[in-house]
C-alpha cells in the first residue's frame, strides 16, 4: 500500500485517496459488525441527523482490529512525517438511505484543540460506496495551509458547526473554486489533515452510506489542560510526565522502525 502513498501530494493538497486498502471480504465483516452495534432498524430514531458512534471499536473485535490497522497507521506516519503515531479516536458514520442529514464545513482541529499542535490525520474507510449521490465527503483543496479558522470548539458542541463564515473574503472565494469530491469505493481509504476544511451533503440513494473514521496523531502531541472547558474533562486523558497522551486509550500503532508497538 505504501507505494501508492504520495506524501508530497498530501502536503500540497491536504488530502489523499488510497485505493483498495481493505479487501472486500474484510469490508463485509466490518459492515456486519457495524450492523450489530447499530442495527438498521434503529436508524429512524436518529431522524435527520448523521448517525455517529464514537469509540465503536470498543464494541467490536473486527472494528477494533481495523482501528489499529498498522498499514493505515504507517500511511498516517508517512503523511505526518512522524516517527510514531498513536490512535486518537475511532467513529462510525452512517447516512441512512434518503437521509437529508449533512455535515457542515469544518476543520477537525476545531474539536481537537486540546492538543498542542495540529499533528493529526483522519482516515476514512468506505464500507459502502461513497459517491456524490450518497453524500460523499468534499474538501477544500489546500485549505490545510490556512491555519485554524474560527473558534476553539473543544468539547463545546454536540454537532458540527459551520466555520466557513470565519474565512476572509479572499479565502471564501478560494473555497468556492477549490471544492473537491472525495468519492470512494468499498475498501478505499481517504486521508485528510485535521486542518483541511471538509463537509458532506445528503444521501439521496436507496442505500445507507457507511464509513469508519480513524484519527491518528503524532506521538509528540501533548495535552493542553487549560484548553479543556472544565477541569473534570482532564480525567479522560492519560499522559506521561511531559504531557504526551499515552495508555490503553491511546495506543502507539506505528514506530520509526516500521513495526507496530
Amino acid at each position: 500500500m505504501t507505494e501508492d502513498v504520495d506524501s508530497k501530494f498530501f502536503q500540497t493538497h491536504g488530502w489523499l485517496i488510497v485505493r483498495g486498502v481493505v479487501p472486500l471480504a474484510e469490508i463485509a465483516e466490518l459492515e456486519a459488525a457495524m450492523d450489530v452495534v447499530i442495527p438498521p432498524l434503529a436508524y429512524p430514531a436518529w431522524g435527520a441527523q448523521v448517525i455517529e458512534a464514537a469509540g465503536i471499536s470498543q464494541a467490536s473485535v473486527a472494528i477494533a482490529r481495523h482501528a489499529q490497522n498498522p498499514r493505515i497507521a504507517r500511511v498516517a506516519a508517512m503523511l505526518l512525517g512522524a516517527t510514531r503515531v498513536r490512535l486518537l479516536q475511532d467513529t462510525a458514520l452512517i447516512k441512512p438511505a434518503g437521509s437529508p442529514a449533512t455535515i457542515a464545513w469544518h476543520q477537525d482541529y476545531s474539536y481537537l484543540a486540546y492538543l498542542d499542535q495540529p499533528r493529526v490525520v483522519t482516515s476514512r474507510l468506505a464500507i459502502t460506496p461513497c459517491v456524490v449521490a450518497s453524500g460523499c465527503m468534499r474538501v477544500i483543496d489546500g485549505s490545510h495551509l490556512w491555519g485554524l479558522r474560527g473558534d476553539d470548539l473543544t468539547f463545546q458542541r454536540t454537532s458540527v458547526e459551520n466555520t466557513l463564515d470565519a474565512l476572509p473574503p479572499e479565502l471564501q472565494a478560494r473555497a468556492r473554486s477549490d471544492e473537491h469530491l472525495i468519492e470512494l469505493a468499498p475498501g478505499d481509504v481517504s486521508f485528510h489533515s485535521c486542518l483541511t476544511f471538509h463537509r458532506s451533503l445528503e444521501n439521496t440513494t436507496a442505500h445507507p452510506r457507511k464509513t469508519l473514521v480513524v484519527r491518528l496523531m503524532d506521538v509528540e502531541c501533548r495535552l493542553v489542560p487549560e484548553r479543556l472547558p472544565s477541569p473534570e474533562l482532564r480525567a479522560m486523558f492519560t499522559t506521561d510526565d511531559d504531557g504526551r497522551l499515552t495508555g490503553a486509550a491511546f495506543p502507539t500503532l506505528w514506530d520509526s522502525g516500521g513495526q507496530p508497538s
